[in-house]
């Protein structure tokens, strides 16, 4: 007997190097990694890897209807498992639903932290700023200018890829 084919759900697969969704394009579907590695760009800085099975990427726009807010690439050769309708799936699979939250939340706890630590860098730039002025000793700007590039060097934003 062979297994019915279920129209909400299909798989693709994308090679090394190609873009698996552009941000700013409007999204179709909830793209579910089954294997490879990716990389996520927001306006060309690098954000995040991901390369565990059962990874969601696409989730926003799926959840919030609008244009996708990342490009992601594929670093290896990749094999998703992509959901059309999103609310049926959901309907069918509890434990889907359950996984996405789980990952915005894990998502949104990884961002605070890097907020909160930015914050501190530039709190502590701005300490040694009104420092070096009241003493009028420059140099210490130059030790600032070299940490903030080694912190933007961390997210440069990647080279324009052709599409």
């Amino acid at each position: 007997m062979s297994e019915a084919v279920d129209p909400n759900k299909r798989f693709v697969e994308f090679e090394a190097g190609q873009v698996v969704m552009k941000e700013g394009t409007l999204g179709e579907g909830l793209y579910i990694l089954m294997s490879g590695e990716l990389e996520v760009l927001v306006k060309g800085v690098k954000v995040a890897q991901i390369n565990a099975k059962g990874s969601y990427v696409g989730e926003i726009a799926s959840l919030l209807r609008c244009r996708r807010i990342a490009t992601v690439k594929a670093v290896t050769p990749c094999k998703f498992l992509i959901v059309g309708n999103i609310t049926r799936y959901f309907e069918e699979n509890a434990s889907a639903a359950l996984g996405i939250a789980q990952t915005l939340a894990a998502r949104i706890m990884d961002m605070n932290s890097k907020i909160v630590a930015y914050q501190g860098e530039i709190g502590k730039w701005v300490q040694q700023g009104e420092d070096a002025i009241k003493s009028q000793d420059l140099s210490p700007f130059t030790a600032m200018l070299r940490e903030m590039q080694k912190l933007l060097h961390e997210s440069k934003p990647e080279a324009k890829a052709e599409d």
